[in-house]
């Protein structure tokens, strides 16, 4: 196998690679020990990737950075709270605050940074100031709740770049401070929600990394598992592709065995490789444009002055739409957060179905030979066998970890959003109730923020408590093989069966109870799927639906108790 087949890593602390495996995997006696793999290692334990953790200091900085204007103030804070002038620097570079070296960033990416970025991040922030405290006079018909509207998609935005960076790892944290190409733009564009985890195919070697960091959290060397399979299967999985990384046969695999490893990189495959984004697009372009659009339509149906009269007027008016054309990022944050549920949902769903008999369909595993595929025995991982056991849990605790950085993130993104949408429904009464003068188009302008935001929030909500099910789904089925294996070995001592057979299936069965406290414990208890914090479960979906539904039709009280009309061009002038 040429070096050149393998794709290019872009990890901090180690490089993965075929010799670093098979140099473990020879040096240990059992895969107990492969799944020990700190102490079992001859390598230094400060090489594996450490489990992701929220970084306060991480998130601070970066909220300051982001808040900060631009070029102009954002850097000296950079220079303040960085430890010496050139890490600040590379981090002004690195974090765009002021992009000016191709080195760190592309010239096209430098170009729309001046062109586009400051530019608009300026112009807002000037907007919003002066729509605040300038003299109400010049500013009459302008709504200053539409620049606050607009501006709080900007500060939303910033919140959500600030956690991504408290989630990045130490060792990538450090890397933002040193020269190029230590960090550069490509290894910024690979850990971001978009251009990199959106569709992580598109990023080569993007998986692999993410599922060596996986197994090193877990503390776990996959490739030095083997899974017992019929000799069908072994045949058929031979015949198919796999990672250079993750070879289906190992020197710990025997002739009826392929690595564990190998097994997981290609379940996870047949699912990130497809486009989750296609089938949302109908509805994610005209959502993205419906947000700025809203004002002008109303306007335009009143009569009203589209952007107002005097130059300032129109120049928060620009503010006010540039400010609500990035709705489209938070709506694209919210898709990616429930794509990303859906991949984890389908790819957990397979390693169940692997030992549901008659197991997992081969087409569902490999799409190089569909109609052949459809034909071929299906992959059933029997856990009546310990071996197969001790790689199903193995595998189930590294796919939990795959991509948790990214994980981690989304659970955020996801929180943040669901709490704008209640922001914005507190704010439709506040103006409703109070009887602030605003223009009416403001209103429909925040029932579609809270309509689509909390629409896209509540269908990642949905996908998350699908992924969060799963865990007391595949704890069932386990207890339910309990209680059958327990019956089969009462039956084979009545029959005075061969005790090899039956010391398998006690050795299988202390195996599976150890699964099943593992997943009720791990999955249920410590480390669920959380939505603003708490467990994804039914009754959170429906406390925040409630909530939602509940704060609009308050509003709609409001209206009528307190009357509200508008004038000729849609004005309410208390």
């Amino acid at each position: 196998m040429s070096s050149k087949d393998i794709p290019e890593s872009y990890l901090s602390l180690r490089q993965p690679s075929v010799e670093h495996d098979e140099n473990f995997i020879s040096g240990i006696n059992s895969s107990y020990q492969a799944a020990k793999l700190r102490s079992a290692s001859k390598n230094k334990g400060d090489t594996f990737h450490n489990p992701v953790k929220f970084s306060w200091n991480a998130f601070w900085k970066t909220f300051i950075y982001e808040n900060l204007p631009p070029v102009f103030v954002s850097p000296l804070a950079a220079l303040v709270l960085e430890s010496s002038p050139n890490r600040a620097w590379h981090v002004i570079q690195n974090r765009g605050l002021c992009a000016t070296s191709t080195k760190h960033h592309s010239l096209a990416f430098i170009i729309g940074s001046w062109l586009i970025t400051y530019p608009a991040s300026w112009l807002l922030t000037a907007a919003l100031l002066l729509a605040l405290f300038s003299d109400s006079a010049l500013t009459q018909n302008i709504d200053t709740f539409q620049i606050i509207l607009a501006y709080l998609l900007l500060f939303v935005r910033r919140l959500i770049i600030s956690v991504k960076y408290a989630y990045f790892r130490e060792e990538d944290l450090e890397r933002m401070c040193l020269p190029a190409p230590d960090w550069d733009d490509q290894k910024t564009q690979r850990r971001l929600i978009g251009p990199g985890w959106s569709k992580p195919t598109d990023n080569p070697g993007l998986i692999e990394d993410e599922l060596t960091c996986a197994m090193d959290e877990n503390d776990i060397c996959l490739q030095g598992i083997p899974m017992d399979l019929s000799d069908t299967n072994i045949k058929d999985l031979l015949n198919e592709e796999s990672s250079p990384l993750f070879p289906n046969k190992t020197s710990a695999t025997k002739e009826n065995e392929v690595a564990s490893g190998s097994f997981l990189f290609n379940i996870i495959m047949s699912v990130y490789k497809k486009d989750f984004v296609k089938k949302y697009r109908l509805i994610l372009y005209p959502s993205m444009l419906l947000i700025p659009a809203t004002p002008f339509m109303v306007r335009y149906v009143y009569g009203a002055s589209l952007f107002g009269v005097s130059g300032l007027e129109q120049m928060i008016s620009v503010a006010s739409i540039l400010g609500f054309f990035l709705g489209f990022q938070l709506l694209f944050f919210g898709l990616v957060c429930s794509i990303d549920f859906e991949r984890r949902y389908e790819t957990a769903k397979k390693i169940g179905d692997l030992v549901k008999y008659p197991g997992l369909r081969f087409s569902e595993l490999f799409s190089s030979d569909e109609a052949n595929n459809d034909s071929k025995e299906p992959i059933y991982l029997d856990l009546q066998k310990r071996v197969n056991v001790f790689a199903w849990m193995n595998m189930r605790k590294v796919l939990r970890s795959f991509g948790e950085a990214f994980y981690l993130r989304i659970e955020g993104y996801t929180s943040i959003l669901i709490f704008y949408s209640l922001f914005c429904v507190g704010l439709l009464n506040l103006i409703i109730w109070t009887e602030m003068r605003h223009h009416i188009s403001t209103i429909f302008v925040i029932v579609a923020i809270i309509a689509i935001i909390s629409g896209i929030s509540l269908l990642a909500m949905y996908m998350a408590i699908r992924l969060q099910s799963l865990s007391a789904e595949h704890r069932d089925f386990v207890r339910n093989e309990l209680f059958i294996i327990e019956e089969e070995i009462w039956e084979l001592k009545l029959a005075n069966a061969s005790p090899d057979r039956i010391t398998d299936l006690e050795s299988a069965k202390a195996l599976l109870q150890q699964v099943d406290e593992s997943i009720n414990y791990k999955e249920l208890i410590y480390k669920p799927t959380t939505i603003v914090g708490i467990a994804a479960n039914n009754g959170v979906i429906g406390s925040i639906l409630g909530l939602i539904i509940t704060g609009c039709l308050l509003a709609v009280q409001g209206f009528v108790t307190t009357g509200i009309e508008y004038d000729a061009i849609g004005w309410f002038n208390f």
